[in-house]
């Protein structure tokens, strides 16, 4: 699939290199700031803002489990549903589908 095959609503968001597996990143999906989280292969989009106090998730871990853990006071979240793991937080995080062409990874920010 290339760039051109993408489907409506999804954005350029970062380019998969720039995403090491086991890592968080930080990134801009059509003026939405979202955090991109690799494991292997696959790449979730969150939220980048904790839901207990706002803090960005980016800035966080993404533990071996695949949670992804709020570096301010502690909150888990799972990166492959947004649910809570761990308080303090006691919302889950909203999620966003992603797509990886040619190198590029895509979100779908809009509803």
């Amino acid at each position: 699939m290339s760039a051109t095959l993408v489907p409506p609503g999804y954005v350029p968001a970062a380019r998969l290199a720039d995403l090491r597996d086991g890592a968080l990143l930080a990134a801009d999906a059509g003026g939405r700031r979202v955090c991109l989280a690799r494991v292997g292969d696959e790449v979730t989009a969150l939220a980048d803002e904790c839901t207990h106090s706002a803090f960005p998730l980016s800035a966080g871990d993404l533990l071996r489990d695949g949670t992804v853990e709020c570096a301010w006071h502690g909150a888990r979240f799972d990166r492959r549903t947004g649910a809570v793991r761990q308080g303090p937080a006691c919302e889950p995080v909203a999620l966003y589908p992603v797509l990886v062409v040619d190198d590029v990874v895509y979100v779908r920010v809009a509803a």
